[in-house]
């Protein structure tokens, strides 16, 4: 007999978190404003998270990475003058020919050379000592393809294995032709930021023509690492290259994460470059960036916790992911939603069985029988201005009505709301330091509303009365 009711209980257990995750399901799967609110939590709560983290780390200290970014500073235009792309790029030719005397590991260019220079040689020098060493620049994509079929070369094949839902776009802006050939490499450099403006996630992978085409920190870390473009394995959830795992969400994009407080980037400035302030030996085996970053440039970027930051930014911390395999994680899809109901599950089973005293009042009681505890209480219960303190309390207590009325509405809240509270709390910790330790970023307003609905269902659950339904059972 005990087995067959021990049996019903976890058979109710079960029904009542089918329904509490049922409901949280329903809500999110019509969209609209459930999802929608889901969805801005969420972002809010990311960003929070990614403040605290970065809090925490302070301390830890941070070291100088491989990585350098030559930047056309606000030092530069004041030197050199108003940027324009014909002038600079003369000045590139110089500031890459230190650069590249020193030995690199590579050179990226976040600077687009999509018009020929007035004067040919201007681009054929250019493209002369970028053969001097290994050199990548950023391609610009358009809505219509006119560059023919000059990035032809640099695709990927479409994985077959799986569906993909890669992000698309209708093909190239044309790249100076001898420039493009001397290149080592391209890559993209497109970023899509969320609705509400703010960018947390680049794509890895856009999809043009029937081709595949990487994000340029992607094809500057193959390279360098010499894996060939069939190394890269496509799955659901991540990009492999050997042992190293990308994660990925559903449409190829990997979370921007900024690692300035473990691994520096060194900052010069392209007019000290160019003028050979910096000595070429400073950048071997170094990975250098050149790009714009003056604010008046306008290639600034909005992510979390940070703000506005250059774009070229986001590739070099990208690919100091790559090269540290440190990267966020996001449970999505059916996992995610296997994790909602393994907590509504959890929750129901924990509510539906609860002792009616709380697990703060019996850790109370426990501490008050202790020997020292009880003298503590007993000596301040006698002493003079605690009495007279509760005998004026009383007192007041018993005159008011509104202050008894508040009282008592208080203890019955208190009842229901004081478990939900701190379980609500245990659960945001834990969420909070999964993703501290594990770089798991598990979304949590879906999980925390999960809890309040859980509550919600069983605690109207244990309301009914069931006796009617024994009564007839017996007759």
């Amino acid at each position: 007999m005990k087995d067959h009711l021990s049996f019903n209980k976890y058979l109710v257990v079960f029904s009542l978190a089918l329904a509490g995750f049922a409901v949280l399901l329903i809500s999110i799967m019509l969209k609209g404003l459930i999802s929608n609110l889901f969805t801005q939590a969420d972002n809010t709560l990311y960003t929070q998270f990614l403040v605290a983290q970065e809090r925490l780390r302070e301390k830890t200290g941070a070291t100088y990475s491989e990585l350098v970014l030559v930047g056309i500073d606000d030092r530069t235009l004041n030197k050199l003058g108003a940027y324009n792309p014909a002038t600079y790029r003369r000045y590139q030719v110089d500031m890459l020919a230190n650069v590249v005397a020193g030995h690199p590991k590579a050179v990226v260019y976040d600077v687009l050379f999509s018009d020929a220079h007035d004067d040919p040689t201007v681009d054929q020098r250019l493209a002369d000592t970028i053969k001097q060493g290994r050199v990548f620049s950023v391609c610009s994509v358009s809505n219509q393809n006119r560059s023919g079929s000059m990035f032809n070369q640099d695709s990927y094949l479409m994985p077959t294995a799986h569906e993909a839902s890669f992000i698309q776009e209708g093909g190239f802006q044309p790249m100076v032709p001898s420039v493009k050939g001397a290149l080592a490499g391209v890559g993209l450099a497109n970023v899509y930021p969320d609705f509400d403006g703010v960018l947390r996630k680049i794509p890895l992978f856009v999809k043009i023509g029937n081709g595949l085409y990487p994000t340029i920190a992607l094809e500057v870390f193959r390279q360098i690492k010499g894996y060939a473009r069939e190394d890269v394995v496509f799955s659901n959830t991540a990009v492999r290259l050997a042992d190293l795992k990308i994660p990925v969400d559903e449409h190829y994009r990997t979370h921007i994460y900024i690692h300035e407080g473990t691994h520096k980037i060194r900052e010069l400035s392209f007019y000290d470059v160019r003028g050979g302030r910096v000595p070429s030996a400073f950048f071997k085996d170094k990975i250098v960036f050149v790009a714009a970053t003056a604010t008046g440039l306008g290639d600034m970027k909005l992510i979390p916790l940070y703000g506005y930051i250059p774009g070229v930014k986001i590739h070099a911390n990208l690919l100091l992911g790559l090269l540290n395999k440190d990267f966020i994680y996001e449970v999505t899809g059916r996992r995610y939603y296997a994790i909602l109901f393994l907590v509504s599950l959890f929750y129901t089973y924990l509510f539906y069985t609860k002792k009616e005293v709380f697990l703060l009042r019996r850790l109370w009681g426990y501490i008050s029988t202790v020997g020292i505890a009880t003298k503590i209480s007993n000596v301040l219960s006698k002493a003079r201005p605690f009495v007279w303190l509760g005998k004026k309390g009383r007192a007041i207590y018993g005159r008011s009505y509104g202050l008894r009325f508040f009282f008592i509405l208080f203890k019955e809240t208190r009842k229901r709301l004081e478990p939900l509270l701190l379980h609500f709390i245990i659960l945001y910790v834990l969420i909070f330091l999964t993703f501290y330790y594990f770089h798991i970023f598990l979304r949590p307003s879906a999980m925390l509303m999960q809890l309040v609905i859980v509550n919600i269902v069983v605690s109207e659950f244990r309301r009914i009365d069931f006796s009617e339904l024994t009564q007839r059972a017996h007759q």
